[in-house]
């Protein structure tokens, strides 16, 4: 046997013995992460650039999370399914929150993230309407959800106007047809980095103003949810999911055009993106996700007083507290 064969037999043994180890070095390390269920509460859009910039630059894993990710069929979806423990986190809204604590479903949000209320009144701007006066004699079109008419109601009642004599038009969630085709003369449930911008688009002109102006309390948009079961026996599982997804915020606002790209790659929907209005979106995100504070903040005095209206308003059946709905996890930490 020449000396350059006995080498490559040494070499080639070498390589197997060190195969089976560095296969079970990565099937350990897979071992090791703890698989997470997050269900959206919509199909993937700018609003959730954060959650996948995290998965793609592997902030999950670094926390030891196997993050799936799972799509709602309906939009409370996400809040029965954490309460009943068929998943572990989910994405909803602080009103659908509210109610569900007050019926009884032992969850609470853990985390923002999108701090800005994005839901608006929105109307075409040769409507006259500018604030909520004018909304007096109009038709206002909602998406079958009692606490959007409370709003209504409340705004049109503190400017010293009859709220009765607003015609509140349940039209599902075909809010944009209906106000792009006249059937309504304004919206509330559509978002302002949403629908408002595919409406601009459309070359409509638009126009819209926050509930907050008309003595409505402030709340955020969008929250994640986990159950109580959860956040009392793995509170570190949730406070890493959160810094993960901190970073996954940080990175995205470092490369804003990375970051959508990632997005537009795990586009898994019937639903077709427009890479402009994302583009936007995204923009303004970037301001709507940070606006009480580091990414993830949750003030839990802001609930108090958005939970407190919602009972005075009949929206929710049992008064409860900001405590008895927040649960922060990353208040005060960047």
């Amino acid at each position: 046997m020449t000396h350059f064969k006995k080498l490559s037999l040494i070499f080639a043994a070498i390589l197997l013995s060190l195969m089976p180890l560095t296969g079970l070095t990565s099937v350990a390390a897979q071992e090791d992460l703890k698989e997470v269920h997050l269900m959206l509460d919509w199909y993937p859009n700018a609003n959730h650039i954060p959650i996948y910039e995290a998965i793609e630059k592997g902030y999950f894993k670094e926390a030891g999370i196997d993050l799936k990710i799972e799509m709602p069929a309906e939009t409370n979806d996400p809040i029965r399914l954490v309460g009943a423990k068929q998943t572990d986190i989910g994405i909803s809204y602080p009103g659908v929150l509210s109610k569900a604590v007050a019926e009884g479903v032992p969850v609470k949000a853990i985390g923002s993230l999108v701090q800005q209320r994005m839901d608006v009144i929105m109307y075409k701007t040769e409507s006259g309407i500018k604030g909520a006066k004018d909304l007096v004699d109009k038709k206002v079109g909602f998406a079958s959800d009692p606490i959007s008419e409370a709003v209504v109601q409340s705004m049109v009642t503190n400017e010293g106007e009859d709220p009765s004599k607003v015609d509140m038009i349940d039209v599902g969630w075909d809010l944009i047809p209906a106000l792009a085709t006249d059937k309504v003369d304004a919206v509330i449930g559509a978002y302002v980095n949403h629908e408002y911008l595919m409406l601009q688009d459309q070359g409509y002109n638009m126009g819209y103003f926050d509930f907050a102006d008309f003595g409505i309390p402030e709340s955020q948009e969008l929250i994640f949810v986990a159950s109580d079961e959860l956040i009392e026996s793995d509170p570190d599982l949730l406070k890493a999911f959160m810094t993960a997804l901190q970073k996954g915020f940080d990175a995205a606002k470092e490369e804003p055009e990375g970051a959508l790209e990632v997005l537009f790659a795990k586009e898994e929907n019937a639903y077709t993106l427009n890479k402009d209005i994302e583009a936007k979106s995204w923009e303004m995100l970037q301001d709507f996700m940070v606006k009480d504070g580091s990414f993830g903040a949750m003030d839990v005095d802001q609930y108090d007083a958005y939970v407190k209206w919602l009972f005075e308003t009949g929206s929710i059946a049992k008064e409860v507290k900001g405590a008895d709905v927040v649960h922060p996890v990353l208040n005060g930490e960047n």
